[in-house]
């Protein structure tokens, strides 16, 4: 985690200052340190994470030291644990000629549909699943202007990929929107569950409308959890464009809510940060990838040895193992589960042997 971490501040903006020799310095040292790590897939893990998110955010400071990073953990460890890192970068590649291809379309159908109101600059990253790490998935209640957003894209992108489905994450994107206080207008650079969020405050005609908890839930569709973390970040952190009542630094299901109707600042464009809704490795999906390399393992070896002692194929999955050194506690229990999958039997005739079942 401190050496993935390391890296994610040498590697975003607004990080260490360092010329491009000491960031290769650096990142040759960490990458010399990382040979001598046990867990290497649990770094990957948090790496990925790390990676993801300055890319999604545009917080990387530079795509070649990116890239030099990832050639080199791949000199070490081979092109299997660099691929999902590899797939990254190019998806966002491929994604500034698709966004090119868009926006002629988009602005077309909206002078196509007259559609009135405030235009929305609107843009999609198209990832592929595979490469990214997991995130939570939820059916937000979008505002009519995002809809339409949303709709365009859908019907441009199906036109083009029949074989292909599109599944939005909410929880991922960023968004500017414009604010009027008074004579003074603000830029508020924010999440999409934030602008979402600030949006059904968004009444002209009952500036001074109530909300409360329940009923943003019940009208945004968030899960309480993630509905916390949006109201906490607008209305508890140092810009608070939204109020609160009782005024408290938590946010309980109880709480009223109401657009600031004195919200003020000097500066003019504004960045709202949020609490992460992620975390910054999934434990349960390190478990998986370990339990599944695992088992490829003996089947490997068992295939190929036919019948070996319970020490011997424990000697063989540790010595094929390079990213990680499990407990051999782990490693029986893999072998009783492909056991009950009737990939292996034991030895009817030889104690602790077992014998593949082809």
């Amino acid at each position: 985690d401190l050496m993935s971490s390391f890296c994610d501040r040498i590697l975003k903006t607004g990080g260490e200052k360092l010329s491009d020799e000491d960031v290769e310095s650096f990142l040759e040292k960490t990458v010399q340190l990382f040979s001598y790590l046990v867990d290497k897939d649990l770094f990957s893990e948090i790496y990925k994470n790390q990676l993801a998110k300055r890319l999604l955010n545009q917080r990387s400071a530079s795509d070649d030291h990116e890239r030099l990073m990832i050639s080199k953990l791949k000199a070490r460890c081979g092109s299997q644990f660099t691929g999902k890192m590899e797939g990254m970068l190019n998806d966002l590649a491929i994604g500034v000629d698709h966004q090119q291809e868009f926006e002629p379309h988009y602005k077309e159908k909206l002078e196509e549909s007259g559609a009135a109101g405030p235009h929305v600059d609107f843009g999609v990253q198209v990832l592929t699943t595979g490469y990214w790490p997991t995130y939570p998935a939820f059916d937000v209640h979008l505002p009519p202007e995002m809809t339409k957003c949303t709709t365009l894209f859908k019907d441009y992108y199906d036109e083009r990929n029949n074989k292909r489905r599109l599944a939005w994450m909410w929880g991922l994107g960023n968004a500017t929107v414009k604010g009027n206080w008074g004579k003074k207008k603000y830029d508020l650079q924010v999440t999409t569950l934030q602008a979402i969020t600030i949006l059904a405050f968004n009444n002209p005609g009952a500036a001074d409308e109530q909300f409360s908890f329940e009923q943003l839930k019940e009208r945004l569709n968030l899960p309480e959890e993630h509905l916390k973390r949006v109201l906490h970040s607008l209305s508890c952190g140092k810009y608070k464009v939204i109020e609160k009542s009782p005024k408290s630094n938590t946010i309980k299901v109880t709480d009223l809510f109401v657009a600031a109707p004195k919200f003020q600042s000097k500066m003019l464009k504004i960045r709202i940060p949020m609490a992460n809704l992620d975390e910054s490795h999934n434990p349960k999906r390190v478990e998986e990838d370990r339990s599944v390399a695992i088992e490829a393992a003996v089947v490997r070896i068992m295939k190929a040895r036919k019948q070996l002692s319970h020490q011997q194929l424990l000697a063989e999955v540790l010595s094929q193992l390079a990213f990680f050194k499990p407990n051999p506690k782990v490693i029986k229990r893999r072998i009783e589960a492909l056991i009950d999958r009737e990939y292996l039997e034991r030895d009817p005739d030889v104690p602790n042997t077992y014998k593949y079942l082809a």
